[in-house]
């Protein structure tokens, strides 16, 4: 169910009783964030790996850290979600959605 989805509650003459189950409603919720944090990682990496592409080509070298890409004016900062690995490979930063 997206957000545009009828709400679960039933209107009778004497009350309104919901109609939901719960956990069911949970269970969405819970599928809307896991595809909101794959969407973040996936954007996160492909902007990260467009950084290491531009810097290797300009600079015949790889990257030697996020730090030195701050520097250099290839990101603006380093990334929350990803870290790059010592053979420049864009990874999930350890202890993030995107590991």
């Amino acid at each position: 169910m997206g957000r545009w989805a009828t709400p679960c509650v039933v209107m009778l003459a004497f009350g309104t009783v919901s109609a939901c189950n719960p956990a069911d409603r949970a269970e969405e919720a819970v599928a809307e964030i896991d595809t909101g944090n794959a969407a973040a990682c996936a954007q996160e990496r492909s902007i990260i790996e467009q950084a290491i592409e531009a810097y290797t080509l300009l600079k015949s070298d790889s990257p030697v850290s996020e730090a030195a890409m701050v520097t250099d004016g290839y990101i603006r900062q380093e990334s929350v979600l990803m870290d790059i690995s010592a053979d420049g490979t864009v990874i999930g930063a350890p202890g993030t959605v995107c590991t």
